[in-house]
């Protein structure tokens, strides 16, 4: 099925035709901030320097840093990989521009009458008319100009649009009904060979962009060409000096299957790690390994200490492979389902030793005061009898915000695991949260990724024998 592009002036309504879209075909929808905060996850940027990227015309030195190249191939990557089935609806900044070449584009242009703009800027942005006319006219202005600069056209031009509607005649509702007829005719219904051009597309630009943002090398140093999933790679003397690198960097992006070079066609590596879950190394992502958070413990905010140890000693984890773990950490939400901290065994217990906290407090009094002397509190003396005393089980009433850690590090459920495991080891961290936009939707521990790069090294690492004689020496 076909991606519709929304391209619009200031106020017109794109967001709105969007939606009412989605309620008629059922298909995604993006929208501008969609793609930008996923592209700033995948490819190292902040969302203002895509949105500059795109939007801005290039200062002198940017003219020789492919600026408009990257952030282009950002927004491809990251909008076919968000409709990796090839059929959705994207409003946002470009979109005339992302598949101009593609089958299975489908390109709308929405104009809409002065009046009807000017009244949605005021009610928008709490605007009066003059001020709301005035925004719309250089809106409009600044776009052209921005069409002119970035891409050398004039986003005005029908010939860059499949329909241009104009909502002084044709509603919303109308309009949708229009483009959803024409999505189901049998006209707009994809060929196989539409949809084979689709991928490629999708692989090239994923590929193009984690060459760009995500690898050791310069992005001119090989040529990317996908024909029927297949990837081609081309370059000069200095591709040449790096292929083996290349081709070993490219086979881990996903959907590549075989890479293609002057010195003949590879199979990407891809294991499969889990046969009855379909994993893979390449394709794998947070929500494919991780646990939901019923399957840990876990308690709220306004829990105790004594809740929080009886969360963890009445847990454990059952892993997709059978094995019974029993969890190290309890996970700390608020009334929101917002995670908000762990809690590590070893916390627990010295949240049950009220003096050892004292202690702490006339450390850092002392560090402050004598910054470079100054004897403080020995925390290992602890007896182990304190633990089983009146004054711990005063102080398992304790609530658990006293003892909880912060987290240090994140991932929402699309995240691959390449950011999981970048993750873990940056923050020093053995449990990393999964989020689906602010709230908890699991947690990936090390034992999960220890254990799916245990069993490939296991697996495909043997030792190779040893030519020679018996002790190895080469003959």
């Amino acid at each position: 099925m076909p991606i519709i592009t929304i391209s619009r002036g200031s106020c017109s309504g794109g967001a709105h035709l969007a939606e009412e879209l989605h309620e008629r075909l059922g298909w995604p929808v993006l929208a501008q901030e969609d793609v930008s905060s996923a592209a700033a996850r995948a490819y190292r940027m902040t969302e203002q320097e895509l949105f500059r990227g795109l939007y801005l015309p290039a200062n002198f030195y940017e003219r020789f840093t492919h600026r408009k190249t990257r952030y282009l191939l950002a927004t491809q990557a990251t909008v076919t990989e968000l409709l990796a089935e090839g059929n959705g609806i994207y409003h946002g900044l470009a979109g005339q521009f992302l598949f101009a070449d593609l089958c299975n584009a489908f390109r709308v242009r929405i104009v809409a009458p002065m009046d009807y703009r000017v009244e949605t800027a005021m009610q928008r942005f709490g605007l009066q008319r003059t001020e709301a006319r005035r925004h719309i006219r250089d809106a409009d202005e600044y776009r052209s100009r921005w069409g002119r600069q970035i891409f050398h056209a004039d986003i005005t031009d029908a010939d860059l649009y499949d329909l241009v509607v104009n909502l002084e005649h044709v509603s919303i509702d109308r309009a949708a009904a229009m483009i959803a007829e024409i999505m189901e005719g049998k006209d707009y219904q994809p060929t196989p060979q539409c949809l084979q051009d689709y991928q490629d597309f999708a692989i090239e630009k994923r590929v193009k962009a984690e060459l760009f943002f995500n690898s050791p090398y310069t992005p001119e140093i090989a040529h990317v060409e996908v024909h029927d999933g297949e990837v081609k790679l081309t370059g000069d003397k200095a591709f040449a000096a790096s292929e083996k690198g290349l081709v070993e960097f490219v086979g881990g992006v996903r959907g590549v299957d075989k890479i293609t070079t002057d010195h003949g066609t590879v199979g990407a590596i891809d294991i499969r790690l889990d046969p009855d879950f379909a994993l893979s190394s390449r394709d794998a992502k947070a929500r494919d390994v991780m646990l939901p958070p019923e399957r840990y413990p876990h308690c709220r905010l306004n829990c105790t200490i004594r809740e929080a140890i009886v969360a963890l000693s009445a847990s454990a984890v059952k892993l997709q492979d059978g094995y019974i773990m029993l969890p190290r950490y309890v996970l700390v939400l608020d009334n929101d389902d917002r995670l908000v901290g762990v809690v590590s065994r070893r916390e627990l217990l010295k949240g049950l030793i009220p003096h050892l906290q004292e202690d702490r407090e006339s450390a850092a009094h002392i560090r402050e005061l004598i910054p470079f002397g100054g004897a403080a509190p020995s925390e290992l003396m602890i007896r182990w009898t304190s633990l089983f005393s009146r004054s711990a089980i005063d102080a398992s009433a304790t609530p658990i915000r006293s003892v909880m850690v912060p987290i240090k590090g994140t991932v929402q459920v699309d995240d691959t695991l390449s950011t999981v495991i970048s993750t873990m080891l940056y923050h020093r961290v053995d449990l990393v949260a999964v989020l689906d936009g602010e709230k908890v939707a699991g947690v990936v521990l090390m034992t999960n990724i220890f254990d799916i790069v245990a069993q490939f090294i296991m697996e495909y690492g043997q030792v190779p024998a040893q030519k020679g004689g018996k002790d190895g020496a080469d003959v």
